[in-house]
């Protein structure tokens, strides 16, 4: 906690609200499938799923324009207040005998794009107020606090989202409140945007074609999709793998399932990252950006292919155990190293073009699913080692560009 207090005071709130809006994704946004599958039926369920990351893509992009021509705060504040507005539908959406789905999704929805406004000006913002020296330090406060409130977040909601979901959604609102007030009242601005005259201002498809035109950085973003790619299976083919194919074992009287592993395999993810995150910060603060990249991926990688080549307890456990442990090293390096290959002057707009990776990946992932039918687990855990191999290629061919210039 020491690094956290020698921080500037936007970094402490930046990670502040991080936490808060983990939590609530832990306590209600993580079981809202659920909620849309009882009420509306699978087939919309996936329709309205796929309609809020499309609502999230865009915000990000929105943001990022937004935030390098308005500055991060005004981004942020507008990014809350369409949550609180999200916050209030929802309440209003689920009052006893009175429930309405449709609503409820569009509060959601407003609130995951108002989220992924504050999320989106908000890393902009941790990238002017750190420096070479602790920004490492600030991403990784950031992933520690994520994976503590959404530990939080989910104990709380799988107990009281069946018997008092009304309960979740107004602790929901009490922590977009925290924020609003945060946000509007304590942060301060941290990027003064250059006022141009009105023919020499960018437009939004300007703004992110001078981005898309960098090749260094782009190549950096396939690298960065690659291995989003081989995270994203986390969501996507080892729950079908765990599902369709583990032996289940008993375990002091209760059943340890597919469904089941695949929770022990997420709780054990969280907890190592909150105990260790600082340890292995610590061993590795000597790497170099692109060292801790490249095993930290390999990690994953490896972890997850294990995983998928294994049907039984001890074996998927280690797995999991070695997945995180590259996670950990690998989510600083990653954040940083992109931060490195960026234009300073338009670093709004690149973090709105590093919003496409979640979408992408997603889209491969899924695909990878519906394949997987054909080609098996072992199919699959070749796609994903072909994957990493391609993702260290173009992270060595961007980080030497970038070098080289």
């Amino acid at each position: 906690m020491k690094e956290f207090w020698n921080l500037d005071k936007n970094l402490q709130l930046r990670l502040g609200i991080v936490f808060l809006g983990a939590f609530s994704y832990g306590t209600v946004f993580s079981s809202m499938t659920i909620y849309y599958n009882q009420h509306l039926g699978s087939a919309i369920t996936g329709i309205l799923l796929a309609l809020s990351a499309v609502a999230t893509f865009v915000a990000g992009i929105l943001a990022g324009f937004f935030a390098d021509r308005n500055g991060r705060k005004p981004v942020m504040v507008f990014g809350t207040v369409i949550q609180l507005l999200g916050a209030l539908l929802a309440i209003a959406s689920n009052l006893p005998g009175h429930v309405n789905p449709w609503s409820t999704f569009i509060a959601f929805l407003l609130i995951s794009f108002g989220y992924n406004l504050v999320i989106t000006a908000g890393n902009a913002m941790i990238i002017d107020a750190s420096n070479a020296e602790n920004r490492k330090v600030v991403f990784m406060l950031d992933y520690w606090a994520q994976n503590l409130s959404v530990i939080l977040g989910a104990a709380l909601g799988a107990w009281l989202f069946r018997p008092a979901f009304e309960a979740l959604l107004v602790i929901l609102l009490l922590t977009v409140l925290v924020s609003f007030f945060l946000t509007t009242f304590v942060m301060t601005e941290t990027f003064r945007p250059i006022v141009k005259a009105k023919e020499e201002a960018e437009n939004i498809f300007q703004a992110y074609k001078t981005v898309l035109q960098d090749k260094t950085y782009m190549i950096f973003m396939g690298a960065n999709i690659a291995t989003t790619f081989i995270i994203m299976q986390f969501d996507n083919f080892l729950p079908v793998h765990l599902s369709n194919s583990f032996k289940t074992i008993t375990f002091f009287g209760s059943e340890i399932y597919g469904q089941r592993m695949l929770t022990i395999y997420l709780i054990l993810a969280c907890v190592l990252v909150v105990l260790l995150m600082t340890t292995l910060n610590r061993l590795t603060k000597d790497w170099s950006h692109q060292k801790g990249f490249i095993w930290g991926s390999l990690f994953m990688a490896i972890g997850m292919i294990f995983s998928f080549l294994t049907t039984t307890f001890t074996p998927i456990f280690i797995a999991g155990i070695v997945y995180t442990l590259g996670e950990i090293v690998y989510t600083p390096s990653v954040q940083t190293l992109g931060v490195d290959l960026m234009n300073p002057e338009k670093i709004g707009s690149y973090n709105g073009v590093a919003a496409i990776k979640m979408p992408i990946a997603s889209i491969l992932a899924g695909l990878l699913v519906s394949i997987s039918p054909m080609i098996k687990a072992t199919g699959v855990s070749l796609v994903l080692a072909l994957t990493e191999v391609l993702a260290i290629i173009l992270v060595l061919v961007a980080v030497n560009r970038h070098q080289k210039t």
